[in-house]
């Protein structure tokens, strides 16, 4: 038996093609030469865009065929033509032909010997990544062959690896690195039953860094490729830099399957920073197997299709509309045939029913309108006969006309209710040519919502707003529709999308929007904050400022905030214990991955707010160690810009104790007050270990060091006055919530 490496030799510059997209509807049969068996090859999954040529190109081409589970015989030098077509003289019609694409580094071809190798032992071939993927993509697929079948046949062939790409197309966001937990470099060659991993699989962390000054940025490409992993979900790790803050996204990749493309999505705007997978791209059915496909079942004048619906040429495929619709197909089988359904499709609902006395069957399908963002799905009915597959029907069901990416998903009742506050782009949409879309809102509703021109033709962004101080953002939802139509108005859709509008008080500080108050309870509970229409200050008319100062003392605790530490999202209530002040539920140790400056600007903070960084805190500073003294005083910050200050101490009692002094930082530029004082920081369980006047600000994107501010009496006998800097502190010590507001693109007053 000749190696395949020599074979390869003497095709080179002409076994080389590369395979047509198709699903199931597209596969042509080809005649066949002097009664050969004519096999036209596809590549399964595949639609324009999803795969470059080389996924589907194919330099080499084998088969086997089995026979009561032991190999028959090998077709070694397969020639497909320029329409991928190529033709086998097999010695008898009958057993299973399994092909193998560019198995050159995978698959010793000469150890396979007719008469020995057994089936069993063919299925379990093994190979790493390398191996399926070191000349060309490897490609497998199976023939069912019958005395009676056609000579002329298709066959999908399905990828054995699946690709993994990275998608980091936001402005801003620079992917450092990439881990996914828990890989097996080696697969199976063939489709497993039940998918999975060999058995004595190894499996480990799979890494790509990428350099400093080349980070992956404004660019989608393949990741890498993996073998079919054995169920498990993993978890995947993204560095990432945006804007000059670094995360830590996490995210987990579902089962692993062949012929599957999973995006690693990373997304970086605004509040909106995290990471998705999608799974799409090659995967277009359900079936491990590439099964025949002959054409002609459905009977044309028997059956009764959907209105804007149509039939493939070949009569075994129905393309099925988007909108509501009914339709009733008869099959033509033999009297030993049985009907199999096999997939899912939103809102259809397929019944099978034999007619009586006859070699058919009646199949009812009801379709409910697909939701916009919906995709191509297909159902299969599959045909048996002496429980060998003989044929398939598919039905293919169309999208909806809108497109839509993003956060928005409609319900089968066309809502899309986000049941917190959500703002920032919350969607793209993209319609057919001669559709507009339009907002409507209920007469005593806001414009929360705003369409802007999309990035393309008939597109729009989706964007929610924020109103500043709204002093009815108290949880009410707010709701917007979405009316698509044509463009006279005619064939309206209406879509609902829903929020709960929450607002905090803000003050805007050179273009950033302060929060006025520290965050108390958990981080991301609205209703246990101080919201706009609880505004203290507000309420009493006066500054922020004059309420600190003049307020009970209880009531100045209250608007001091808790204490936090990272990870935790649950505030820590100040407590005293008779002798010293401490925070109920300090823990003596938190992993350094908790660092504020590791974590999310947003994920210790209620949403469409963020914990401020370094520079958001510089502006009120000249430099990173700046002694304010005590009293008022002026200076110009690092940007040049004017500020004055006033500092005010006040000694108060807390919980029946003598808190002592606490420091009111009253910061003045242009006339808007930025307004500073807090809790003293926690810094070990130890009895006594609380700095009162120490108050150590959140600070996110950078490890091991914060903002401060250091404060000390006045009446303090070394003068030491009091700073702003920032400063080392690690991880275990407590932290003073203070937000900003994420910025969005869309303020409504």
């Amino acid at each position: 038996m000749m190696k395949l490496d020599k074979i390869l030799v003497a095709l080179c510059g002409v076994l080389t093609f590369t395979l047509c997209g198709c699903d199931a509807s597209d596969l042509v049969s080809q005649p066949g030469s002097d009664g050969a068996l004519a096999v036209r090859l596809a590549a399964r999954g595949m639609s324009e865009g999803d795969a470059t040529d080389a996924e589907s190109q194919v330099n080499a081409l084998v088969a086997c065929r089995f026979e009561n589970g032991i190999l028959s015989e090998v077709f070694e030098s397969l020639l497909p033509d320029v329409d991928g077509v190529c033709h086998l003289r097999p010695s008898q019609m009958g057993g299973r032909v399994f092909f193998l694409a560019n198995a050159t580094d995978a698959v010793d071809v000469g150890a396979l010997q007719p008469g020995v190798t057994t089936l069993e032992h063919f299925r379990q071939l093994e190979a790493t990544v390398g191996d399926m993927t070191g000349q060309g993509i490897l490609m497998t697929g199976v023939l069912t062959l019958s005395p009676d079948m056609p000579l002329q046949v298709s066959l999908a062939l399905e990828r054995s690896v699946a690709r993994i790409d990275l998608d980091a197309s936001f402005e801003g966001v620079e992917v450092k690195r990439v881990v996914i937990k828990g890989i097996s470099e080696t697969g199976y060659v063939n489709a497993q039953d039940t998918g999975g991993s060999p058995s004595d699989s190894e499996f480990a962390d799979w890494s790509k860094t990428f350099e400093d000054d080349a980070p992956f940025k404004n660019s989608k490409s393949t990741l890498c490729y993996v073998a079919e992993q054995d169920g498990r979900s993993h978890d995947v790790e993204i560095e990432v830099d945006i804007d000059g803050a670094w995360h830590r996204l996490k995210t987990k990749l579902p089962a692993v399957r062949r012929n599957t493309v999973y995006t690693l999505k990373v997304y970086g705007k605004g509040a909106d920073v995290r990471v998705e997978v999608l799974s799409e791209g090659w995967e277009s059915g359900l079936s491990s197997e590439s099964a025949l496909q002959s054409g002609g079942w459905i009977d044309r004048e028997a059956s009764v299709l959907p209105e804007g619906g149509r039939l493939s040429e070949a009569g075994d495929t129905v393309y099925v509309p988007a909108h509501r619709n009914q339709m009733q197909l008869v099959l033509k089988t033999g009297a030993d045939v049985d009907v199999r359904v096999q997939g899912r499709a939103y809102g259809v609902v397929v019944d099978l029913a034999p007619v009586s006395r006859t070699a058919r069957f009646a199949v009812d399908v009801s379709c409910l309108s697909r939701l916009p963002g919906s995709i191509q799905e297909y159902i299969y009915l599959d045909l048996y006969e002496r429980q060998v597959q003989v044929g398939r029907v598919v039905l293919s069901f169309r999208p909806s006309p809108v497109r839509v990416e993003g956060l928005v998903r409609f319900d089968t009742d066309s809502i899309c209710d986000f049941a917190r506050y959500v703002d920032g782009r919350l969607a793209t949409f993209t319609l057919e040519d001669g559709k507009v879309m339009r907002l409507e809102f209920d007469a005593a509703e806001e414009p929360w919502l705003r369409l802007d021109e999309g990035p393309q033709a008939n597109s729009y962004y989706l964007e929610g707003g924020w109103k500043p101080n709204a002093p009815n953002a108290d949880g009410r939802v707010q709701t917007g529709k979405l009316v698509v139509s044509d463009a006279d108005g005619r064939n309206t859709e209406v879509y609902v999308v829903k929020r709960q509008n929450w607002g905090l008080p803000v003050v805007n500080i050179n273009g950033v929007w302060w929060c006025k108050y520290n965050l108390r309870g958990h981080v991301k509970d609205f209703a246990a904050q101080i919201l706009v229409k609880d505004d203290p200050a507000a309420q009493a008319g006066v500054s922020v400022a004059d309420y600190l100062k003049t307020c009970s003392d209880d009531d100045f605790l209250a608007a001091l905030g808790d204490q936090y530490q990272g990870g935790n999202p649950e505030g820590l209530k100040l407590a005293y214990d008779g002798a010293n002040f401490y925070y109920e539920g300090y823990q003596d140790h938190v992993n350094a991955a908790y660092d504020f400056g590791a974590l999310e600007a947003a994920s210790m903070a209620p949403d469409g707010y963020e914990v401020p960084d370094y520079d958001d805190f510089r502006f009120f500073s000249w430099g990173n160690d700046c002694a304010l003294g005590y009293g008022s005083h002026s200076f110009n910050n690092q940007l040049g810009q004017h500020l004055s200050y006033t500092i005010t101490e006040r000694t108060v009692t807390f919980k029946g104790g003598n808190y002592g002094p606490i420091n009111i930082y009253d910061f003045d530029y242009e006339g808007n007050h930025w307004v500073m004082s807090g809790l003293g920081h926690q810094w070990n369980a130890s009895a006594g270990s609380l700095s009162k006047m120490m108050v150590l600000m959140a600070t996110s994107g950078r490890s091991g060091k914060t903002w401060m501010l250091e404060g000390y009496p006045a009446n303090s006998p070394q003068g030491r006055a009091t700073w702003i800097k920032y400063a080392d502190h690690n991880q275990h010590k407590t932290r003073t919530i203070r937000c900003v507001k994420t910025p969005v693109n869309y303020i409504y007053r």
